[in-house]
């Protein structure tokens, strides 16, 4: 299937028929859902669907919002079913998570973007950091510590970065 034939598949009507089916088995009593859920799940699928469609097309424009919605609907759906304490000392580290998944999610889309694990590794840093002030295996002072003293190795190791690609691309 090339690019043309991928992009003409309607996703988000795909999307539209899953939510109604859920919404008519819901309405029959055959399966207990609320709208919540069925709002996330479809955010769910419509991230996914973004997702497969950049690797399949190779067009990366919606990645990482489809990865976004993605993530973002996992850890709502999470929540949502009390899987992780549903509040927001726990969604703030988590979405600076899923910030991190989505700079992955474009790293693995061309190994070469190695510069955009920088901010995966931040983002992702930053979250299990501050998600641990919150289960308490780490005091909110030491990591505001840590931040406010080491913030700066960000920069150094973003300029290596950009010296390692200019001299990548100039060897290309």
């Amino acid at each position: 299937m090339d690019k043309q034939q991928l992009n003409r598949i309607p996703f988000f009507g795909i999307i539209l028929v899953v939510i109604g089916v859920g919404l008519l088995l819901r309405q029959l009593h055959i399966v207990r859902i609320d709208g919540t859920s069925l709002l996330l799940f479809g955010l769910i699928a419509y991230g996914g669907a973004m997702v497969i469609r950049s690797f399949l097309t190779n067009i990366r424009q919606s990645l990482f919002f489809g990865s976004l919605c993605f993530f973002s609907g996992i850890l709502l759906v999470l929540g949502n079913y009390e899987l992780i304490e549903n509040s927001a000392y726990i969604y703030v580290p988590g979405f600076l998570m899923v910030f991190g998944l989505a700079f992955v999610m474009l790293f693995l889309f061309n190994f070469k973007d190695f510069h955009l694990l920088l901010p995966a590794v931040i983002f992702i840093g930053l979250g299990i950091a501050f998600m641990m002030t919150e289960i308490g295996y780490l005091y909110p002072s030491d990591v505001k510590e840590a931040i406010s003293q080491y913030w700066p190795v960000a920069i150094i190791l973003f300029g290596v970065l950009m010296l390692f690609r200019r001299k990548e691309k100039r060897i290309s």
